[in-house]
């Protein structure tokens, strides 16, 4: 927490702020990104412990300014909406387009088809990946193939569709290679085209 100034400040001089990968579940760290979140004033991805920490005052996310991608797995989608997993299994596309709107971010459900929904409740299904991306670490890659799209230029919805797609081609490059009950996030990594 002593270093929440510095960190809003250096937010400032970046294209992009990515919260989540690699954080903590300590309270200290989680009440931290609970005070940045609403006040980082640049295109903001949360993912991970960065979505626990917001997922019990989203009000957070829905008042910034600048533009929110949330990249949620099935049960963190449900922490976040209230709904159970069996439920939103059988409203997939509704869910995504109420929560999107609601927080006026962009959500990216991930899972087999990664769903990716806007706040104007356009849906877009992902074709590319594979069940063996399910492994630890794989959501870590796809933020920053997110991020690494849009520091090439693209507009910040257009990165996260190219950056859902080439993750997920990325990891299907990798199952041929390696089989897909081998793959790693390592290896999703590896397969990322060079820019």
């Amino acid at each position: 927490m002593e270093n929440r100034d510095e960190l809003l400040e250096f937010s400032r001089t970046v294209d992009m702020v990515v919260l989540g990968p690699g954080l903590s579940l300590a309270e200290e760290t989680q009440e931290l990104v609970r005070k940045l979140a609403p006040k980082i004033n640049k295109p903001l991805l949360i993912d991970g412990d960065g979505i626990t920490a917001v997922g019990d005052d989203l009000g957070r996310i829905g008042r910034r300014e600048a533009p929110t991608i949330l990249t949620p797995h099935l049960g963190e989608m449900s922490r976040i909406t209230k709904i159970d997993i069996g439920e939103i299994n059988k409203n997939k596309i509704d869910v995504l387009q109420s929560t999107a709107k609601k927080l006026n971010a962009i959500i990216v459900l991930k899972g087999a088809h990664s769903l990716i929904g806007y706040p104007d409740g356009s849906v877009f299904i992902n074709v590319s990946g594979n069940s063996g991306m399910a492994t630890a670490g794989s959501g870590d890659v796809l933020t920053g193939t997110i991020a690494a799209m849009y520091s090439l230029g693209l507009a910040l919805e257009e990165a996260v569709r190219i950056g859902v797609f080439v993750h997920g081609f990325s990891g299907d490059v990798a199952a041929v290679d390696k089989g897909e009950d081998g793959i790693t996030a390592q290896d999703i990594l590896d397969y990322l085209p060079k820019p």
